[in-house]
This record gives C-alpha cells, sequence and structure tokens, in this order.
C-alpha cells in the first residue's frame, strides 16, 4: 500500500510541477498566489506542500491566457 504522500503525488501536481506547466519562475508564482490572482492550492498538507489538480491548472492557464492577451491556451 502507497504511503500518503505517494497518493497526493499520483493524484495531484506539485507546486515545481505547476511552475514548469505554467512557465513561471517560482518568484512570479509565488506572487500570484499571495496575491490573490490564482486560486488557493486544491490541497496543501501538513508541512506544506502545495499540491494542484487539473482544474487548478485549467483556471491558471486561463487568467495567464486573459493577462497576457493570449487566445489559446498552452498545456
Amino acid at each position: 500500500m502507497p504511503n500518503r504522500k505517494l497518493e497526493l503525488t499520483l493524484k495531484y501536481s506539485t507546486a515545481s510541477q505547476v511552475r514548469e506547466r505554467l512557465g513561471l519562475s517560482r518568484f512570479q508564482f509565488d506572487v500570484r498566489l499571495q496575491r490573490g490572482i490564482f486560486p488557493k492550492p486544491t490541497f496543501t498538507d501538513v508541512t506544506g506542500v502545495r499540491y494542484f489538480d487539473e482544474s487548478w491548472v485549467s483556471i491558471a492557464q486561463s487568467i495567464l491566457a486573459a493577462s497576457t492577451g493570449q487566445d489559446k491556451v498552452v498545456r
């Protein structure tokens, strides 16, 4: 039986994985989260690791596309 952390990483993406998909630096990503530009993470574990589901990523991609004026969202 996999441990809890393995289960979470199979179900969700971590902040570093999401940052890479969105093409943002750690600073750019964290600032958007702190300012409320992006929604809160889907789940944060007791150690502070942030996890994001596919729905969250889609919303963040839409926000980025709208802020840069892009017509298409990169997946």
